[in-house]
């Protein structure tokens, strides 16, 4: 049968009908460290059926504008943010949900992160050389003027432009990890801080792939933070713990967020809705944006 017959495009109708409806919410774009614009992100949630898609970016709000008009009415938006916390002296992620883009505390709190993230660019890119790789300023100045956060994964596409490594991997291991114990730390929001950020601006706060190295108590200590939900579907691998966390969310009544955390085409099993949470997931997440302000 031809692949765009109209019988195999019926077949294909009826089985996107009968598919369960779904929602990713962890997406990155090219605000962060993600290969896709913010329409385009978008337009790869539509095709995979989704009926929701957040953009979750690393410190910034720089790509909902774009995103929620990209979605228009074809796909619900949800404006996200992923922040860069210090809880128990670790770097933790919070996925904040249903923000408002014009707070005030919250924008500076991000704009604070995102400064940070720039100058320790910056550092690695000078440091490049000590490992022979010479990075063109204009190159590095290109990605500077059109990212919003920048990160070490900026570095590493740097690193293969220039082709001193094949690979992202390759580049981190050679490259990337030996310097950055050379550079300034990140800046990290304390979590607690980071939670009472993300309520003040409407939202639902979630702890992104929360670690496994977590103890029951450091769960009660964050929902004493006010820590709205955790995320439990994820592109785990092969020991998965999305059994262990759906029971912690359960004890300690957080809601459950998920999604494919994509940042690009690469890997196949990260892509835009290769996870994803059931709409009823979505809707309970959602439905407490708005007792989030405490």
């Amino acid at each position: 049968m031809p692949k765009r017959s109209p019988f195999t495009l019926v077949c294909s109708r009826l089985a996107q009908l009968g598919a369960p409806v779904r929602a990713d919410l962890h997406v990155h774009t090219t605000a962060s460290d993600g290969e896709y614009t913010a329409s385009l992100a978008v337009a790869f949630a539509r095709q995979a059926g989704l009926r929701a898609v957040a953009v979750t970016d690393h410190d910034t709000l720089a790509s909902v504008a774009d995103a929620q008009a990209a979605a228009g009415t074809a796909i619900d938006f949800v404006p996200g943010v992923e922040i860069s916390t210090a809880f128990a002296g670790r770097e933790f992620h919070l996925l904040g949900y249903f923000v408002r883009t014009d707070c005030a505390d919250l924008n500076a709190a991000l704009a604070t992160v995102c400064d940070s993230r720039r100058e320790r660019f910056r550092e690695l890119v000078a440091l490049l050389p000590e490992r022979g790789v010479k990075v063109q300023a204009d190159r590095a100045r290109l990605l500077e003027e059109s990212t919003a956060s920048l990160g070490r994964r900026h570095v590493a596409s740097l690193i293969v432009a220039c082709g001193a490594a094949t690979t992202r991997t390759e580049a981190f291991h050679r490259f990337v990890n030996p310097l950055i114990r050379k550079t300034r730390p990140k800046t990290l929001i304390p979590l607690e801080s980071a939670i009472a950020l993300v309520h003040a601006a409407g939202g639902v706060s979630s702890l992104a792939h929360p670690p496994p190295h977590l103890t029951e108590d450091d769960f009660g200590a964050l929902r004493a933070f006010g820590l709205d939900a955790i995320e439990v579907v994820y592109p785990w691998g092969r020991n998965s713990p999305v059994s262990r966390l759906r029971a912690v969310a359960a004890r300690f009544g957080f809601a459950v967020s998920g999604g494919s955390d994509c940042h690009g085409p690469d890997p196949a099993h990260r892509r835009i809705g290769s996870c994803a949470v059931t709409f009823d997931e979505f809707t309970a997440l959602r439905d407490r944006a708005g007792c989030a302000v405490r």
